[in-house]
C-alpha cells in the first residue's frame, strides 16, 4: 500500500513533469514562431496584468489600488473578498507552486512575488524565465524589509506617494509597541525554530535567523535572536553542528510552523525529552513556547503588530508555555 507521503511525491512528480512538459512546447513554439516569421507573444505593458502569487503582494497591489488578473490559491479575510471571483481573477497557485500553465496563458505583464521560496527552493525564478514571464521578487523577509518593498512595489507601478502613505500608516500602528520594546530593561535570549511536515524532525526542524522572517520579528520586538550570534544575519541554520548551539543558552525558545500545523507541534512535543534538545536551559525549563501561524507566519503581514504584541505578552508571562501545542494537553 502506498503511503500518504509516497502518493503525495508521485503526484508531485507527475505536476513536475506536467509543466516541464508545458515549457518544452512553449519553447518549441516560440522557436517555431521565430523560424518561420510569425509575431512571438511578449508580455503587455507593465501593470496591465498583473498576477500577485502571495498574500502580502496581493495585499501591497490591493491597497495601492492596482488591478489583478491572477491571484494566489489562499482565503481573502485579510483583503477584498472580490478576489475569491473566479470568472474574474484566476487562481495563480501559490508562491510555492505557481500554476504556471493558467499563469503563462494570462500572458502577464509581469508576476508579483515573495522571495522567501526563491530563497530557500531557487526555481522559481528560472521556471518563470523558461516560459518568458517578467517576474519582480520582493523582501518581505523582515518588517523594514516589508517597508521597504512597499515603495518598491509602489515605485515600479508609478504610485510612490500612496505607498509611502501606507508605511507611514503602519509605523503610526507600531509605535505603541515599539515604546514597550524601549523599555524593556533586559533583552530576552531567544532562539527560533522553523518545522515542516517534510519528514523527521531531524530532516524538518530549521533554526531562524533574523534573514528569516519568524527570526526577525524577535530582533524587532526588543530580543536576542541567539542563533545570529554564530553566523551573523541568516535565514535558516540546520542544528548539525550542535556544540556551539548548545552554548547559546537562550532564555526561551519559539516555535513556528508551516504547512500542517498540528503535525509540526507533535513532531516538536517528540523532541523535547531527546538528546540534545534537552540539553538547552530553555528546555530544561520549560520555556518553550508555539506561535501561532496566524500570529507569526513565513513573511512579514500587515498585521506585524499582532506579531510583536505576542511576542511581548510572552515576556511579560501572559502566554502560556506551549501555547498552540499539545504539550499541556
Amino acid at each position: 500500500m502506498k503511503t500518504a507521503g509516497g502518493m503525495k511525491a508521485e503526484v508531485r512528480g507527475l505536476k513536475g513533469i506536467l509543466i516541464s512538459a508545458f515549457v518544452v512546447c512553449v519553447l518549441f513554439l516560440t522557436s517555431l514562431a521565430s523560424f518561420t516569421g510569425c509575431t512571438r507573444i511578449v508580455p503587455p505593458p507593465v501593470g496591465s496584468c498583473v498576477v500577485a502569487l502571495d498574500p502580502v503582494s496581493l495585499e501591497i497591489l490591493h491597497r495601492l489600488g492596482i488591478e489583478v488578473a491572477g491571484v494566489p490559491h489562499v482565503d481573502f479575510d485579510k483583503v477584498d473578498a472580490k478576489y475569491g471571483d473566479r470568472d474574474r481573477y484566476i487562481d495563480a497557485g501559490t508562491a510555492m507552486e505557481p500554476d504556471y500553465v493558467a499563469i503563462a496563458l494570462l500572458n502577464p505583464s509581469e508576476v508579483i512575488i515573495s522571495d522567501a521560496t526563491e530563497k530557500a527552493f531557487g526555481n522559481i525564478k528560472s521556471s518563470f524565465e523558461a516560459l518568458g514571464i517578467p517576474v519582480k521578487f520582493f523582501d518581505y523577509n523582515g518588517v523594514p524589509e516589508l517597508k521597504s518593498s512597499i515603495v518598491k512595489i509602489g515605485e515600479y507601478f508609478n504610485q510612490k506617494t500612496k505607498a509611502m502613505e501606507i508605511v507611514s500608516e503602519l509605523e503610526q500602528k507600531e509605535r505603541g509597541v515599539l515604546e514597550k520594546v524601549a523599555s524593556l530593561e533586559y533583552k530576552p535570549r531567544v532562539m527560533v525554530l522553523f518545522g515542516a511536515p517534510f519528514g523527521t524532525p531531524a530532516q524538518s526542524i530549521s533554526i531562524a535567523g533574523s534573514g528569516f522572517y519568524a527570526g526577525s520579528i524577535i530582533s524587532y520586538s526588543g530580543a536576542i535572536n541567539v542563533i545570529d550570534e554564530l553566523q551573523g544575519k541568516q535565514v535558516l541554520l540546520k542544528p548539525d553542528n550542535w556544540a556551539p548551539i548548545l552554548n547559546l543558552n537562550p532564555d526561551y525558545i519559539f516555535c513556528t510552523a508551516h504547512g500542517n500545523t498540528a503535525e509540526v507541534w507533535s513532531m516538536y512535543d517528540s523532541c523535547w525529552d531527546t538528546t540534545p534538545w534537552n540539553l538547552i536551559s530553555a528546555v530544561q525549563d520549560g520555556n518553550i513556547y508555539y506561535l501561532p501561524e496566524s500570529v507569526v507566519g513565513i513573511v512579514a503581514e500587515f498585521d506585524y503588530v499582532s506579531a510583536m504584541q505576542y511576542v511581548l505578552d510572552i515576556f511579560d508571562g501572559k502566554v502560556n508555555p506551549y501555547a498552540g501545542g499539545y504539550k499541556n494537553g
